[in-house]
């Protein structure tokens, strides 16, 4: 029995729009996330734990064991939600286990709700990719329960409070009783797509039948993060950031070896040396598979929290494995092999511009001076982010100008083309720096630390923003082509001489830019990463000429097919909308915006 207090507290919270989530009697549970014109029950004689799963996916549910009434609830909370909403709608759902059957069937009564009945079979049918042999019976039926059950309200009660009960028996086909298997790869993308077409077909009600905030199905889903994935979060973030994964795989002499291969006259490989790693990959592992992200109910956090343990565990192994040809194999695997049409792209760019602009003829400016101009531009940006600490380091051990986090890392050897300053603080800061700050400001870490194949969007983006400011030149672009054709030459087993070879003789590189490319490239013994440039910014051209919002790429640093997912976050305000670049406020940068928009290939951009 429910208590007539607890029922009162239940829906005073529901008036006053307040989350609810209480264990109820016999270990029953209701969750209601927010102000919902919806709800799914599951009244079981025995708990089954993978369908309590499925109904947990959604940001309303009531599980309850079938001996406790819940009729003057039900009728309490469909007249409180009603009175904010106009109408409610309530599924009732239980699991089929009929000589392995894979028909769904709903229960509703005719002529009600056409719309959300269309979508409930469309999307059932939909999930034929999944399991061809599933099918959809629809039934007029008044009885939309268990026989053995009573109906959680009647026809006068429902007229009453402005309700409409539907029936959906759930075939579950993920499981094989008679074995004691349960197919728990094939049950998270059953529920994944099941929890969608729930959202999808009440959002056909709710746009239909009441007055609400909705403008779209997936607001219909969680806004509040629960313990369990808020922890399994941290921890993942925890063992990501404790790596530094691109820092122990970059060289600390670089610069020097450059000196020593130039005196060999080409002919000596270089001897690298990197950081020590700090940690012990084994006991990190270990940590890994101790988070339990089986336990987290939402569908989305939960497959960007694994994909993200999936690729840390392959950095472990390649730290393991720095310096040795499994380094590279396992790369491969992480971050890709040349895509074709990447390659094309890039000895098409090599092909059209065969030589880049001669140094001579630049202004050029040394690491002190562009980290003056860096610093109006962190500036900015740390008046925006007053928790974050922007900060710039001119060092000895990297090559070139990095970031790590919120740190601008600058070689204190640099020499570049004064030209090329304004494009790479945008690349830098306006990118790279912007999208951890904005990741950070989230209640999800992995938006900060990043989801798993984040670096391809990042670098895209960052070559667009080169592009928007007018900053993208010749020598960068020819720049990126080198880098896919020097990460293709090592994949076809070339040695770091013979690449270097290929970029400076065939391809026209000037010496010391050719090592550099093949340095990146043979780091740590081969990571193709750096191919990942420009096939990352065609990624994103073709993404915002499908009409995809430049704004959302901000939000924090993933790839282009997390894009949907991260949009569903912002629909459900679990995101915040990010800070966007200033530079997006120039003159000139929304026409060449607007060309993109249009659609272009890289080797156009320039023309």
């Amino acid at each position: 029995m429910i208590e007539s207090s607890l029922i009162h507290d239940i829906c005073k919270n529901l008036e006053a729009e307040l989350p609810v989530d209480k264990i109820l009697p016999e270990n029953g549970r209701l969750h209601i996330d927010k102000l919902l014109p919806y709800i799914c029950v599951y009244r079981y004689k025995k708990n089954d734990p993978y369908f309590s799963g499925l109904l947990k996916t959604q940001a309303s549910y009531l599980i309850v064991k079938d001996t406790v009434p819940i009729s003057e609830f039900i009728e309490c909370l469909s007249r409180s939600i009603s009175k904010k909403l106009n109408s409610f709608l309530i599924i009732e759902m239980w699991p089929v286990r009929e000589d392995h059957q894979a028909s769904f069937m709903i229960s509703c009564p005719k002529g009600k709700a056409p719309a959300t009945i269309a979508a409930f079979e469309n999307g059932i049918n939909e999930l034929r990719i999944l399991y061809p042999e599933i099918s959809v019976v629809v039934t007029d039926t008044a009885q939309r329960h268990l026989e053995h059950l009573s109906p959680l309200l009647n026809i006068e009660e429902s007229k009453a409070t402005g309700s409409l009960t539907l029936g959906l028996a759930v075939p579950t086909i993920y499981e094989r009783p008679e074995e004691n298997a349960v197919f728990s790869i094939f049950y998270r993308k059953f529920v994944s797509r099941l929890s969608e077409i729930i959202k999808r077909a009440v959002y056909e009600f709710i746009r239909v039948q009441t007055a609400n905030p909705y403008h779209h199905y997936l607001m219909l889903g969680k806004t509040n993060i629960d313990r369990i994935t808020l922890e399994a979060d941290q921890a993942l973030a925890e063992i990501s950031e404790g790596m530094s994964f691109l820092l122990r795989t970059t060289p600390v002499n670089s610069s020097q070896q450059w000196e020593r291969f130039k005196e060999s006259d080409f002919t000596k490989d270089p001897a690298f040396t990197y950081r020590l790693v700090a940690l012990d990959p084994e006991k990190e592992k270990r940590k890994l598979y101790d988070i339990p992200i089986e336990k987290i109910d939402d569908p989305t956090l939960a497959f960007i929290l694994r994909d993200k343990r999936l690729e840390i565990e392959k950095q472990l192994t390649m730290l393991e494995e720095r310096g040795t040809d499994n380094f590279r194999f396992i790369g491969e695997s992480l971050y890709g092999g040349i895509e074709e049409d990447s390659l094309n792209t890039a000895m098409a760019l090599l092909k059209k511009f065969r030589k880049g602009a001669p140094d001579t003829a630049m202004k050029r400016i040394n690491c002190h001076e562009f980290a003056e101009h860096a610093q109006e531009s962190l500036d900015y940006y740390q008046e925006k982010f007053p928790k974050q600490q922007l900060s710039i380091e001119i060092r000895k051990d990297v090559a070139g100008i990095m970031v790590s986090e919120t740190r601008l890392l600058i070689s204190d050897e640099l020499s570049m083309d004064a030209s090329r300053c304004d494009a790479l603080i945008q690349h830098e800061i306006a990118t790279h720096i912007l999208t951890y700050c904005n990741g950070k400001k989230q209640p999800i870490k992995q938006m900060y630390a990043g989801f798993a194949g984040y670096d391809q969007l990042q670098e895209g983006l960052a070559v667009l923003a080169e592009y928007l400011v007018d900053g993208l030149t010749i020598n960068r672009l020819r720049l990126l082509a080198g880098r896919v054709v020097a990460a293709h030459s090592l994949t076809r087993g070339a040695s770091f001489i013979e690449t270097f070879t290929l970029l400076h003789h065939t391809h026209n590189f000037p010496e010391k830019t050719a090592y550099y490319i093949t340095m990146r490239i043979y780091r740590g013994g081969g990571l193709t990463k750096d191919a990942v440039y420009l096939s990352g910014l065609q990624h994103v051209l073709d993404y915002i000429e499908n009409g995809g919002r430049l704004e959302t790429l901000y939000t924090g640093k993933f790839n282009t097919n997390h894009v949907p997912l991260v949009e569903e976050l912002l629909h459900r305000e679990v995101l915040q909308p990010p800070e966007l670049p200033r530079f997006l406020d120039r003159e000139g940068v929304e026409r060449r915006l607007e060309r993109v928009k249009k659609g272009i290939h890289i080797t156009d951009l320039l023309n």
